[in-house]
């Protein structure tokens, strides 16, 4: 999920973009699904989803010193990342819910929050 993620911030194309983004979610989506069927709750999966992005977008500060762009493009480069892994996310939440009201999995207690 992070190259296509990266390819998808990297496309100058705005169709292969968008191909690299679905892609990317379509990921995400199975990583729901999985999570959902192996019974992880669903406050579990966002956290799993959680621990991947802060590395993500941490590597991605470094990507963009490395490659020398200033604070404007910098900014621009992570709000971009940043708003397509709230996407990804969602494709998570979506299809764990999905998966589990298919597999008629008991509900979480109210007010679970990941950790």
């Amino acid at each position: 999920m992070a190259e296509v993620l990266l390819e998808y911030l990297e496309e100058p194309a705005q169709d292969e973009a968008r191909d690299s983004l679905g892609t990317a979610t379509g990921e995400a989506a199975a990583y729901g699904r999985m999570a959902a069927g192996m019974g992880v709750s669903l406050s579990q999966t966002v956290e799993g989803f959680l621990h991947f992005r802060r590395p993500f977008l941490h590597e991605l500060g470094l990507f963009a010193g490395r490659r020398g762009l200033d604070a404007r493009a910098t900014t621009e480069l992570v709000e971009s990342a940043e708003r397509a892994m709230d996407r990804l996310l969602m494709a998570t939440l979506s299809a764990h819910s999905i998966e589990r009201g298919m597999r008629r999995l008991p509900a979480e207690p109210d007010g679970e929050l990941p950790s």
